[in-house]
């Protein structure tokens, strides 16, 4: 349907996760490691769509490679431009999303300019225009 008619398709898939929840968790402490593994090799969906869509001849080494390294360009260039653009003040996030802050913004807003008051070399004077 895809290449046929042209149009994206919605593809679902439930898995087994086989990285950790987090940098702090160690799933081999509550799963073998052999099972992940196996899942790993054997059963891991987005290995076996990249085997499929190359044997079909729609995906390759070059074209990653290409892809890849258009995609850092991009990246790249678009990092740069973010980076030229003159950043809003930093009172913005405590007024731009609710009509009526609640009070922990209140709160927490005090603190950001108590901080930037007590460390003026570490902030732009400018950071709550």
């Amino acid at each position: 349907m895809a290449i046929s008619e042209e149009r994206p398709v919605l593809i679902e898939v439930f898995t087994y996760r086989v990285g950790h929840h987090s940098t702090s968790d160690d799933s081999t402490k509550y799963r073998p490691a052999s099972e992940i593994e196996w899942w790993r090799q054997a059963r891991d969906p987005v290995a076996k769509f990249r085997k499929w869509i190359e044997r079909n001849g729609w995906w390759n080494a070059v074209a990653e490679s290409e892809l890849r390294n258009s995609l850092r360009q991009q990246l790249l260039h678009t990092i740069q431009v973010a980076e030229s653009v003159e950043k809003p003040p930093l009172g913005d996030i405590f007024s731009d999303v609710y009509d009526v802050p609640p009070s922990n913004f209140r709160e927490q807003e005090q603190w950001v300019k108590e901080t930037v008051k007590n460390h003026p070399k570490e902030y732009p004077a400018n950071i709550f225009v």
